[in-house]
C-alpha cells in the first residue's frame, strides 16, 4: 500500500455530523415534549419513501439505515442528489403555501424514517420558538452537504469528480481497517456513481479500473477501499 494511505478525517466535518445529530436528537426531544405526533416507519432496500411530484407535507428524519434522493431524466435515466446517513433530514417541506417533492427519497438499505407531518411541525414552531431554530440550523447543515456535492461537478473530467466524490463517500459512510485503508460500506454500482458525477458509465467503468490498476482503490464485491488518499487528493487537484 503507498504511504499515506489513511484517509485523513476532516475536523470540520467530523464537527458538522456531531452538531448534526445532536441538533436532531434535540428536535425529536422538544417535538416529544410538546406532545407532537411523529410517525416511524421502517423500509426495505428499494421502497419509496416518496415519489418527485408529491405533495411535501412533511418533515422526513433519517433515523438508520441510507437513503437516496434522486432525479429521473431522459426516461429510463436518474441523477443522484445526495446519498443520506442517520440524522440527515429531508423532504421539501414549504411553509408557505402547497409545495411538491423535487426528487424520488428510496431506501438503499433497512431504514428506519421518522416523519413529522406539516402541520404538528407548524404548531411545534408556534409553541416554542426553539423547534424553528433547529429546523434551520438542520436546513443550513442540509445546504453544506449539497455544496460540497456541487463542487465534484464543477470539473469537466470524470476522473477530477471521481477523486474528489470518493473521499467525500468515504467521510460520510467509510470503515477505516488496521492498514490505515478506508472502505465505503455502500454497494455502489458504477452506474450509480455515473449518476452522481454526472458521467457515463462507460467513464466512470474507465476511471475506476485505472484507479484500481495504480493501487489508488480497491474494489471488492461493489464496496470501493481507498488505498491512496493522497493520490486521490492530487487527482481531485487536477
Amino acid at each position: 500500500m503507498a504511504a499515506g494511505a489513511e484517509l485523513d478525517t476532516d475536523p470540520f466535518l467530523v464537527e458538522y455530523r456531531r452538531v448534526q445529530e445532536q441538533e436532531c436528537q434535540e428536535l425529536l426531544r422538544l417535538l416529544e415534549g410538546l406532545g407532537i405526533a411523529s410517525a416511524d416507519r421502517e423500509y426495505r432496500p428499494g421502497d419509496a419513501i416518496y415519489r418527485e411530484g408529491e405533495y411535501g407535507d412533511a418533515l422526513y428524519i433519517l433515523v438508520s439505515g441510507v437513503v437516496k434522493l434522486f432525479r429521473a431524466y431522459s426516461g429510463s435515466k436518474e441523477a443522484t442528489l445526495r446519498l443520506l446517513r442517520p440524522w440527515d433530514i429531508f423532504g421539501h417541506l414549504a411553509f408557505a403555501g402547497e409545495t411538491k417533492q423535487l426528487a424520488y427519497a428510496e431506501a438503499v438499505t433497512e431504514c428506519r424514517v421518522t416523519k413529522v407531518p406539516k402541520i404538528f411541525v407548524e404548531r411545534a414552531i408556534r409553541q416554542d420558538p426553539r423547534v424553528a431554530f433547529k429546523i434551520m440550523t438542520l436546513l443550513e447543515l442540509r445546504l453544506v452537504q449539497y455544496e460540497e456535492l456541487v463542487k465534484c461537478l464543477l470539473p469537466r473530467e470524470t476522473e477530477v469528480r471521481i477523486a474528489n466524490l470518493l473521499p467525500m463517500l468515504a467521510q460520510k459512510f467509510g470503515e477505516s481497517s488496521g492498514d490505515g485503508a478506508v472502505t465505503i460500506d455502500l454497494r455502489l454500482t458504477h452506474q450509480e456513481l455515473a449518476a452522481m458525477v454526472a458521467s457515463t458509465r462507460e467513464s466512470v467503468t474507465k476511471v475506476l479500473n485505472d484507479m484500481r490498476n495504480r493501487g489508488v482503490i480497491q474494489i471488492e464485491s461493489g464496496r470501493i477501499t481507498l488505498k491512496d488518499s493522497h493520490a486521490l487528493a492530487e487527482l481531485g487537484r487536477a
